[in-house]
């Protein structure tokens, strides 16, 4: 599949020394970013993994779907407002306070874990974790823009590589500390911690990516761009609706599915969560080289291969099989990432990255919540969460054709893939 062009040439950002690509392609400020990001996702990575077993020993199946969709909704509404304030103060002062409300609601959750509160506790972490996914695309962004489209699956991705470490780190910790005789209730509270130092290290460490001259253009603009996201934008959208559902229909009960019928304790599904994190962190470069290569055949080979992956957790079972296709599943999640992220920040102007970013992020997150729903009904009627994945793979690998079909269409800024490689 060949990528399109357009012929108009995207506006050029004037940058400052700590936005000139370096070391694995990234600018000083985003290697800070990186850090940053790697502080927060360890706050989240030791306790997330598991939090769907956690639960599911008190709560009945619609009290999860309750809490998960509502995590989405909070999401949804960070994704709205995070997006238009970062375009309107700067992304900086955006990501530091996305750290507060995972703070309140991972201390609350470590003394409460009540109902009803737990989906205000986890609504509230999920505010915050949205508005950081966020940034962590719109900074890199600001760089793409500034380069013309230099590189950019290498940038987002690689921005992301400390993070995967760090996310194999979490689990491995938390199944150590469970063994040790911790509970969960200790891992939220040393989240929430982490979530404080994280604010600080923001405030501390991150430059502001978005020029002066931007963020009065963006002041300047309309308030709500949706006519100004363009049309290879919104078919973006219409090609990833499937895929999106059929993934949060199932992902929330992964640790369901795998201590339940896969037959694995806590311990051992923390350990193949940690092996996904780190194999997807150590072939993240290769994989930004080959996405930057082709960024639409990228994305359709991450849609499929994790369609696949679904379709063998429905079947599967043990944790030596488990371990495997966790070791595999990292490859094309990688894949998918990488090429989403691009294709976004590049079918759109640079005033209006930072709203892309969050229009995407609250769209997705409406299909995620009803899909939640959905996926929490079938298992809750079937009984069976091998039945959820099958329906969920299947939806997938359906969508990826449609997918293929849509992205003749999208036209990507023809300098992107033709500039100079990065050092």
């Amino acid at each position: 599949m060949e990528d399109g062009y357009d012929s108009e040439e995207p506006n050029k950002v004037k940058v400052d020394e700590n936005a000139k690509p370096g070391f694995l392609g990234l600018s000083s400020n985003l290697w800070r970013l990186a850090a940053v990001l790697a502080i927060a996702q360890f706050s989240t990575a030791l306790w997330k993994w598991e939090f769907s077993i956690f639960i599911e020993g008190f709560l009945d199946p619609w009290q999860m779907g309750v809490v998960f969709s509502s995590a989405t909704f909070t999401g949804l509404i960070a994704s709205i407002f995070s997006g238009y304030l970062a375009d309107f103060i700067g992304r900086k002062k955006t990501i530091a306070l996305g750290f507060i409300p995972i703070a309140i609601g991972l201390f609350t959750l470590s003394y409460f874990p009540i109902w009803p509160f737990i989906p205000i506790q986890y609504g509230l972490v999920w505010f915050g974790m949205s508005t950081s996914r966020l940034m962590s695309r719109a900074i890199p962004a600001d760089e793409i823009a500034a380069d013309d489209g230099l590189k950019p699956a290498r940038r987002l991705m690689m921005v992301m590589m400390p993070l995967w470490f760090v996310d194999g780190l979490g689990p491995l910790t938390g199944s150590v500390l469970f063994s040790l005789g911790y509970q969960s209730s200790d891992l939220h509270l040393i989240g929430a911690i982490l979530a404080i130092l994280t604010f600080a290290s923001a405030l501390v460490l991150l430059r502001e990516s978005l020029g002066s001259e931007i963020i009065k253009k963006a002041r300047t603009g309309p308030k709500i761009a949706i006519r100004n996201l363009g049309r290879s934008f919104w078919l973006l959208v219409i090609g990833m609706i499937g895929f999106s559902f059929a993934w949060m229909m199932a992902i929330p009960l992964l640790g369901n599915l795998c201590v339940g019928p896969w037959g694995v304790d806590r311990i051992t599904y923390g350990l193949t969560w940690s092996l996904f994190s780190i194999v997807a962190a150590i072939i993240m470069y290769p994989a930004s080289i080959l996405a930057d290569r082709n960024l639409k055949a990228t994305l359709i080979a991450g849609t499929l291969g994790t369609g696949v992956i679904f379709l063998w957790f429905s079947l599967g079972s043990g944790a030596l099989m488990m371990y495997l296709i966790n070791f595999l599943w990292a490859i094309p999640f990688v894949l998918y990432i990488g090429a989403e992220g691009s294709l976004i920040v590049l079918v759109v102007s640079e005033e209006t990255k930072g709203r892309a970013l969050g229009t995407y992020q609250v769209l997705m997150m409406i299909i995620g919540m009803v899909a939640q729903f959905v996926g929490v009904m079938i298992w809750d009627i079937t009984g069976s969460l091998r039945f959820v994945y099958s329906v969920a793979g299947i939806t997938m690998l359906a969508s990826s054709v449609l997918l293929f079909v849509i992205l003749m269409f999208v036209k990507i800024p023809k300098n992107s893939n033709e500039a100079k490689p990065l050092q």
